[in-house]
């Protein structure tokens, strides 16, 4: 009897009633006023302290109630409208369940986004007399060269059918780009050289900085995932994609951590060198390290 009702339990969930849209319009309307009403206390101590104590009450409440119903009407529009329309065309549902593809087809843009960066620091370099910019450029026609040939590669592969002679040539590509990840590493090496002769390093206006700042994060914490997850595939190519993805965010963090300081650690110049120091050395070594790994364990064929 104990163990029924226990598992009777488990399965019980908390009902939450389902709202229709002008109620949860009104909902999310209270929601607003009570945050701005929240706001305004905090600013201008407006209210009495028990009307201030319900203001941050209903604020709080509202919130979160109105949170929930986003996500549940989200998540009910993903899998009743978005999902079945996708499925419904070929071509969007192949890139959905062709991982694969979806993979080499996301590449694509990292790939552009890399020739705009090269060319953007290039000529930042050239008219600013600046080798940091410079550097920065080589960072990027590099990371542009791996991603283009993975993607030019790809296409000549897809076509061979002998799984072999398959392994074979994306081995290959395999072992090409982590001989990049050597010459990146020297490449970053002198960035962080720069950095520690106070010659280089970012900055972003105002508030800027913070969206950089959840952007750079959500991609190191995305591409994290993607490394881990590809390993299971068994896939050169595929694998070495994922690094290519993985040391950009890499990098992202370190040029991220030089606007950083350079916004909120004025005159603590030993302290950033330091720092910058510590996290380049870490960015190179870890670049270094899946250069010689690749090379090496393309030998074997133990690549993942």
């Amino acid at each position: 009897m104990k163990a029924e009702k226990e598992t009777k339990k488990k399965t019980q969930r908390i009902h939450v009633p389902s709202l229709r849209f002008r109620y949860r319009m009104i909902l999310y309307l209270l929601t607003i006023v009570c945050i701005a009403l929240s706001l305004w206390h905090v600013a201008a101590d407006c209210f009495p302290y028990v009307a201030g104590i319900t203001v941050y009450v209903l604020a709080a409440v509202t919130l979160t109630a109105s949170c929930y119903y986003i996500v549940v009407h989200i998540r009910h529009d993903i899998r009743e409208v978005i999902k079945p329309a996708i499925a419904a065309n070929p071509y969007t549902n192949k890139v959905t369940t062709d991982y694969r593809l979806r993979t080499i087809l996301f590449a694509v843009p990292g790939m552009v986004s890399n020739i705009i960066f090269a060319l953007f620091n290039g000529m930042i370099g050239i008219t600013s007399h600046s080798a940091w910019f410079g550097t920065l450029s080589a960072y990027y026609i590099l990371l542009s060269i791996m991603r283009m040939g993975i993607v030019r590669q790809e296409r000549n592969i897809a076509v061979i059918k002998e799984k072999k002679e398959h392994m074979c040539r994306e081995l290959s590509v395999y072992r090409r780009n982590s001989v990049l990840f050597i010459l990146m590493a020297i490449v970053l090496a002198g960035a962080v050289i720069l950095l520690e002769y106070s010659k280089g390093g970012k900055n972003y206006p105002g508030f800027t900085i913070y969206a950089v700042a959840a952007y750079t994060f959500y991609k190191i914490t995305m591409s994290t995932i993607h490394v881990i997850k590809v390993a299971k595939r068994k896939s050169p190519l595929l694998s070495i994609t994922r690094r290519i993805g993985y040391i950009d965010a890499c990098v992202s963090i370190l040029i991220l951590q030089t606007a950083m300081f350079a916004s909120f650690a004025e005159g603590e110049e030993g302290f950033v060198k330091l720092m910058n120091g510590i996290t380049g050395a870490v960015v190179c070594v870890m670049v270094l390290g899946f250069g010689i790994w690749g090379i090496c364990s393309s030998q074997s064929q133990r690549y993942v």
